[in-house]
């Protein structure tokens, strides 16, 4: 591929996608998302990329639904939906087809399981089928082979809390001595991280920065260690449909 692959990314909001929403201007859709303005999900999944061999990737603004867009008036910022209703189908079906064949290579869909694993599981499936159906390739065929998906279990700040020692010396703060070893055992690891950050002497910036910054440095094999099920599972299906299209090219 003679261009960095470009991703078009689905998440639940701030702590994965940064600064990209919650609001968004509808004439940036199917454009490439500025750097300064991604966040946490987007920099893991890049630093993964490169870690299997793909030079570079671009993460691609989507375009706001019919119904995100009602009512709003010209250079206004539309409302973005965040959260697990990401997974509607009728939202993900324009959402999808919105992104023309161009702007996007593959589709990656991350939500949370929070205390209801085996239904986000039932309605990721059924998310990733509408993908493949609305999602065309550069010769206009729908194809299940240019998308991903995964669940954080139970949600995305357990990933940012695996490298103890990482988020200690950043932070300058101690996490909790019984955190478990299979961080996908607990629930609360959002109000942890989001404690620890409030506390820290050195986080003036505020949440959002500071777990973006925790994605820049964290060590990924710990992430795969400590949450195998969820982390490992979606970087896995994620690398593997970025090398295949790399391949392709």
């Amino acid at each position: 591929m003679n261009r960095p692959l470009r991703i078009g990314l689905l998440a639940e909001g701030e702590a994965e996608l940064g600064y990209s929403v919650p609001y968004l201007k509808p004439e940036e859709g199917g454009k490439v998302i500025d750097s300064a303005h991604e966040g946490a999900l987007h920099t893991l999944i890049r630093r993964e990329l490169q870690a299997i061999g793909l030079a570079d990737c671009q993460f691609v603004h989507r375009y706001p639904t019919t119904k995100e867009r009602g009512g709003i008036k010209p250079g206004y910022e539309a409302k973005i939906r965040t959260g697990h209703g990401i997974l509607d189908l009728k939202y993900l079906a324009q959402t999808v087809i919105n992104w023309k064949p161009h702007e996007i290579d593959m589709v990656v869909i991350l939500v949370d399981s929070d205390e209801e694993l085996s239904s986000r599981q039932i309605a990721l499936q059924k998310a990733m089928d509408t993908i493949a159906k609305y999602h065309f390739n550069q010769a206009g065929q729908a194809t299940a082979q240019q998308s991903a998906g995964g669940l954080a279990i139970k949600n995305f700040d357990t990933w940012l809390l695996a490298d103890k020692t990482v988020v200690e010396t950043l932070l300058q703060i101690e996490l909790p001595a019984d955190l478990p070893i299979d961080l996908e055992n607990i629930t609360n690891a959002k109000l942890i991280l989001e404690q620890t950050i409030n506390e820290s002497p050195t986080a003036s910036q505020g949440l959002l920065p500071m777990k973006w910054e925790l994605a820049k440095i964290i060590d990924l094999l710990k992430i795969k260690q400590r949450c195998q099920q969820g982390y490992g599972q979606f970087m896995l299906a994620v690398g593997q449909v970025a090398l295949s299209l790399s391949n392709l090219a």
